[in-house]
């Protein structure tokens, strides 16, 4: 199967899955075999990734012209911080399904945040990156609606993973609540925590 086709049959999988259609769940292949190739959509964001650590860097520079740091060593950077964003996406799905008593669904919850991070890298970075080309000022209003449209790419993600999250786990509601919060909330953690330690935060004002 072509990358584009075998993208656009998970893609496919994930969109009935959000409409409550369990079908959904025949698109993925949970054996071994196919856990492993799960892993190929990290190839299919790497071009995605390498252009937002790109754009990010030169937001970065319009702020402190200095730069503190070689381009290339900032770009390598900003990609390991990405890397590490979505291994503990697979780390808090599948530590979650385990604490929980979901051992089964951890399999296909992996291959799931997988080729659902193919959606999330590109739709999410349509939404963040080009607000990283208007930063130079560095005013209050920029800040504002850099909040904005991450608060808005938060809301749409969890919109796309609670229906999901309804048809592949079921059960109680905090159940599937937690495991759909680790999965978007630990990231997000992890993603302010490096960047801030490692100088790749842009300060704003």
């Amino acid at each position: 199967m072509r990358p584009a086709e075998e993208i656009r049959h998970h893609l496919g999988g994930l969109v009935l899955l959000a409409r409550g259609d369990a079908r959904g769940l025949s698109h993925f292949d949970i054996s071994d075999e196919g856990v492993i190739r799960s892993f190929r959509a990290i190839l299919y964001c790497l071009p995605a990734l390498l252009l937002s650590a790109i754009l990010w860097r030169i937001g970065f520079l319009q702020v402190v012209p200095d730069g503190g740091r070689g381009h290339l060593v900032f770009v390598y950077q900003v990609l390991a911080v990405n890397l590490a964003c979505w291994g503990m996406a697979l780390l808090s799905v599948a530590l979650a399904s385990l604490l929980l008593g979901l051992r089964p669904l951890a399999r296909p919850l992996i291959v799931m945040v997988n080729w659902g991070g193919v959606a999330v890298v590109h739709g999410g970075y349509l939404l963040l990156l080009p607000l990283l080309l208007l930063i130079g000022g560095g005013t209050v209003w920029l800040w504002l609606a850099r909040l904005a449209v991450l608060a808005l790419a938060v809301t749409l993600l969890l919109s796309m993973l609670w229906p999901i999250a309804h048809t592949v786990i079921g059960g109680p509601r905090w159940r599937r609540s937690l495991i759909v919060s680790v999965v978007v909330l630990l990231p997000l953690w992890i993603a302010q925590t490096l960047e801030t330690s490692m100088g790749l935060h842009i300060p704003y004002g």
